[in-house]
């Protein structure tokens, strides 16, 4: 009876949340005059394909990357068109290359949306930091 207290540790340990042991890729950009954030699963960017712009073709047209916007917001449509796009390689990952769809949405405090597309067609909604007052 006087042993339970060594088994909280253990007990605590095997029950923590498995996705906070997830490794997660965090990637801070400027994208026009916005700051953005977007937090990338390590497995899906290593399943991404790799792409060389010197070598090799692209893997996911811009075409096909504004269609996989359209079906990951098509529960939610954004209700503006889009402003830009821009690609990029992921920081740390110079070899795997992402999207960057910025999309206007009155709807919105910032009155745009940010999406990251990978070559594999995997959207991740980024997080605009908002501006301070002066």
């Amino acid at each position: 009876m006087k042993y339970y207290h060594y088994l909280f540790f253990p007990i605590l340990l095997l029950s923590s949340n498995a996705n906070a042991y997830q490794p997660t890729v965090e990637i801070y950009e400027q994208f026009d005059n916005l700051k953005m954030v977007a937090f990338l699963d390590k497995n899906e960017i290593n399943a991404s394909p790799i792409w060389n712009p010197d070598l090799t073709p692209i893997p996911l047209t811009v075409d096909e990357a504004i269609q996989a916007v359209k079906e990951f917001t098509k529960d939610a449509p954004v209700s503006g068109a889009i402003r830009e796009v821009e690609i990029r390689p992921l920081p740390k990952h110079e070899k795997h290359w992402h999207y960057l769809i910025k999309i206007a949405d009155e709807s919105m405090i910032t009155k745009f949306a940010i999406y990251v597309v990978l070559m594999d067609g995997t959207v991740i909604p980024a997080m605009i930091e908002p501006q301070g007052y002066k």
